[in-house]
């Protein structure tokens, strides 16, 4: 099955060029730079990626491949537009990004989820903006993050299943 090899999966739900193996069963995911009010940031999150074997959720009794990823570390690469004179530690971000794909109930194709969670401590000068206008930021941020993860996933994952199931059809002529 496709969600048996860590790898292959790995490759395929994320932009590879922005996508670095760390070994062993590690990935390096480099995202979009980021705007949020005077930060910038240009993160990268190192996944651990793995497959494990489940229950299948029908009455067959068999079990499914369900592939797994969580993050492990994370640099957020943050640069202070000028005029901030705020050491950039003293923000506290973290970012944590989690998921899983499974076989559809159908056995027809994959469901997942991913979520991506960030945070960290405004400097005093934020602080001062309305909420509304942090809240507006911060929701841009995660629906551009998400966005842009279900994107790479539904490019790279048609396209690599589709040669995993070519080179599966073609092993079997």
């Amino acid at each position: 099955s496709w969600l048996r090899d860590e790898k292959r999966v790995a490759l395929s739900i994320w932009d590879e060029k922005l996508l670095t193996d760390l070994g062993k069963s590690v990935y390096r995911l480099q995202l979009m730079t980021l705007q949020f009010v005077t930060i910038q940031l240009a993160p990268s999150v190192d996944t651990r990626m793995w497959t494990e074997h489940e229950p299948s959720l029908s009455s067959s009794g068999t079990e499914v491949p369900v592939f797994k990823l969580d993050s492990i570390a994370f640099d957020p690469n943050i640069q202070l537009l000028p005029g901030l004179n705020i050491p950039a530690s003293s923000l506290g971000i973290e970012i944590k990004v989690v998921g899983e794909l499974r076989p559809s109930t159908n056995g027809q194709g994959v469901t997942g989820r991913i979520g991506f969670v960030s945070s960290g401590d405004l400097p005093v000068p934020m602080r001062m903006l309305p909420s509304t206008a942090l809240q507006a930021a911060s929701d841009n941020i995660n629906k551009v993050v998400c966005n842009f993860a279900v994107k790479s996933f539904e490019a790279g994952a048609v396209k690599k299943y589709d040669e995993f199931r070519k080179a599966e059809l073609a092993a079997k002529l």
